[in-house]
């Protein structure tokens, strides 16, 4: 077990962990979502997520050469998935009766952040934006104990959330 836990990012050992902890979440998920601890602490997974939204922040607005952009997409790239990961959390837990924690839900969310490394890129974004829930259907199924089709539509009910709260606020603004 102590191999799987090695995959986990450690800012003391920054580029090596770095680069082995993207490795391990985009190529072989599973693998590394059932070594993940679902506890300990907030921060390694956090900075692991910072530092991947910090990169795509920076090449894409580098790209876009707009850097109100930018800063926008970094104030939400470091808050929706804490977020989705209260979202998930209460579905998980509610809905469909699995026992677990906030920081389970939040750990996957924050090492599902790794296709941020490659989304900037132009036509295959889109992809790896979807590749991003399989990584936390295979999380949450992983942390949770739970069957993919569970972990899946606790996704989709999150997104669900999300669209209703973006219509509501698109309403009480007048449509604007």
């Amino acid at each position: 077990m102590e191999e799987l836990l090695y995959n986990e990012f450690e800012p003391k050992n920054f580029f090596p962990s770095f680069f082995r902890t993207s490795k391990a979440v985009l190529l072989s998920p599973r693998v590394f979502y059932q070594g993940m601890r679902t506890e300990g602490s907030f921060l390694n997974p956090f900075l692991y997520m910072l530092c991947c939204v910090i990169f795509h922040v920076f090449v894409f607005g580098l790209l876009q050469r707009n850097f109100g952009l930018m800063f926008r997409n970094l104030l939400l790239g470091m808050a929706f998935p804490l977020i989705t990961a209260g979202f998930l959390f209460f579905i998980v837990t509610k809905v469909f009766k699995a026992s677990g924690s906030y920081e389970t839900a939040f750990r996957v969310n924050a090492y599902a952040s790794a296709v941020n490394l490659v989304t900037w890129l132009p036509f295959v974004g889109l992809l790896f934006e979807l590749y991003r829930i399989y990584l936390i259907v295979v999380g949450l199924s992983a942390g949770f104990s739970l069957k993919m089709g569970r972990s899946l539509l606790a996704i989709v009910l999150t997104m669900a959330a999300y669209i209703m709260a973006a219509a509501v606020i698109g309403h009480l603004r007048g449509g604007q």
